[in-house]
């Protein structure tokens, strides 16, 4: 039989290289903002977990430009890439603080056009997992013999410090309890067409 795959859920992954020699420093930055900014969010369920959504973009933060620059060059790539002919802008950047007990509730970023998330500060052995969601799921899918990605509605992606994940917003994710000590600092970024 032939199988051909009809609407997947592209997802780009791209690793930061020059992660050590910004990390520290933007992680710093991230404690200075926590203590001086309000947590955004304030509609989502998960209360307790810190952001600066609505309340500081980090995209408009001088600190956060060598990021920022790359994040937008690994956009366009994934852009390019998947053959979108359009003109993106960045909308918005806020960064996420997970401590023990912290998560985030299902959501999506529409209506933007593509979202992404970096991980600034994880242990990809200790912290929460981000987890995606067919947007094919009929609530009759059978019991897989094994798992993959064709078949499975959920999977699920290990924070790494440097790892930015890139998609299109429309798609639901979610991250887990973080249940060890260890802070999760993940940074989310918005853009929309021109």
């Amino acid at each position: 039989m032939k199988i051909e795959k009809f609407f997947p859920t592209l997802v780009g992954f791209s690793e930061n290289k020059n992660l050590k020699a910004i990390e520290n420093n933007l992680v710093e930055k991230c404690y200075k903002l926590k203590k001086e900014i309000k947590s955004g969010g304030q509609n989502w369920i998960a209360k307790n977990t810190y952001n600066t959504s609505y309340t500081y973009n980090l995209f408009n933060d001088e600190d956060f430009k060598l990021l920022n620059d790359w994040v937008v060059s690994e956009i366009k790539s994934y852009a390019d890439s998947i053959g979108y002919d359009n003109n993106l802008t960045c909308d918005a950047a806020w960064f996420n603080s997970y401590k023990k007990y912290d998560y985030q509730d299902v959501h999506e970023h529409s209506p933007n056009t593509i979202s992404a998330i970096y991980f600034l500060k994880a242990n990809p052995n200790t912290c929460a997992k981000t987890y995606f969601y067919s947007s094919c799921y009929d609530g009759l899918q059978p019991k897989s013999k094994i798992e993959n990605i064709d078949t499975n509605t959920t999977i699920s992606v290990n924070p790494l410090s440097g790892l930015l994940l890139v998609f299109r917003s429309n798609i639901k994710h979610s991250v887990e309890q973080q249940l060890s000590n260890d802070e999760r600092i993940s940074l989310a970024y918005n853009f929309k067409i021109k």
